[in-house]
């Protein structure tokens, strides 16, 4: 009998492969070796490698602080913190980020992987819904911030490759998400 958990433990040694090694270093053996479980184990609970990265890229990209906001920070703050807190994730684990970079581009001629990475995109755009709905200083429209959502996962997937893809640009790239978030939650200006 599996214990409760294996999975999770399964996708955390995926995680640590991928930072370590990344896309090539994802391999059964490896993955087993690192969660103390055998190749068979890691079959069971994923079907295959692709199934395993793209789980380990959902428990990245929701394990973002920003998506559990405290209400008390206001809109604008935690547009700011989601920014910062791609970037920093994008800067700390290139490796890992760069391989899952290379299986959203190999989901272009995967209709299957496609499919899922899909699914994970639509549960971190609900994250981001749910965020919004708490963060707003007023109800949003329900098709604007269905909307606003939907735009922020666009720019903070373009931040997070432009991160990956041009780190020497940081300034820019901040700018640019300062900009996003002028339009959204303009500062307030005292009387």
């Amino acid at each position: 009998m599996v214990r409760a958990g294996k999975k999770q433990e399964i996708v955390a040694a995926a995680i640590r492969v991928l930072s370590r090694d990344g896309a090539a270093g994802l391999t059964a053996a490896g993955v087993a070796a690192e969660a103390g479980v055998s190749k068979a184990n890691v079959f069971h609970h994923f079907p295959s490698l692709d199934e395993l990265a793209v789980a380990a890229f959902e428990a990245f990209i929701l394990s973002m602080d920003a998506l559990r906001p405290d209400p008390a920070a206001g809109l604008r703050a935690w547009l700011v913190a989601l920014g910062t807190q791609t970037t920093e994730l994008m800067d700390a684990r290139r490796t890992e980020a760069g391989a899952y970079i290379g299986f959203i581009a190999r989901a272009q001629s995967d209709e299957r992987l496609r499919a899922r990475l899909e699914d994970v995109m639509r549960t971190f755009e609900a994250a981001l819904l749910e965020a919004l709905r708490t963060m707003a200083p007023a109800p949003l429209a329900p098709q604007r911030a269905d909307a606003l959502a939907t735009l922020l996962l666009i720019a903070g997937d373009g931040l997070a490759l432009h991160r990956q893809l041009f780190p020497g640009r940081a300034k820019k790239q901040r700018a640019a998400w300062m900009a996003l978030v002028d339009l959204i939650a303009p500062e307030e200006k005292p009387p």
